[in-house]
């Protein structure tokens, strides 16, 4: 009875262990195929209503005021937070990127030097679609 209920154990423990194995494989795949899908976002910022003098500054284009990511889920979109792309900062985050408190601010969303378009947005669910541009390679993986 002893020697039953010790291969019994052993057997259990083989086939936890085997499964402990597999489970952890199939995470490790989950977590590579998110990571494939990521796209890193760049986020320029800049006053709406620029007056002249304002549009000058903003056209030398100093690079990115910010970053974000978003999630490749067919073709070319790619989905992210709606307040990426809303510009609806706080005023803190306002005054850190040199605008004022009051200021209304518009982002341009862009993916290695190439502007993204926003398709759609629901603001009750804080999510935005998007479509960007670059190539695809063979395999169907974003090339940007």
């Amino acid at each position: 009875m002893k020697r039953q209920l010790g291969c019994f154990l052993l057997v259990a423990l083989i086939v936890a262990m085997l499964a402990q194995t597999s489970i952890a494989k199939d995470a490790t795949a989950i977590l590579k195929q998110h990571e494939r899908n990521s796209i890193s976002l760049e986020l320029e910022f800049s006053k709406k209503n620029q007056n002249p003098l304002q549009r000058v500054i903003s056209f030398l284009n100093w690079g990115p005021s910010g970053f974000a990511t978003g999630f490749l889920v067919g073709g070319r979109l790619v989905i992210t937070a709606y307040h990426v792309v809303s510009g609806d900062l706080d005023q803190s985050k306002k005054l850190a990127l040199g605008f004022g408190r009051e200021d209304q601010l518009q982002v341009k969303v862009y993916t290695n030097g190439c502007q993204a378009k926003v398709i759609k947005v629901d603001k009750e669910a804080d999510l935005a679609l998007l479509e960007v541009c670059g190539s695809l390679k063979q395999n169907g993986a974003p090339s940007f």
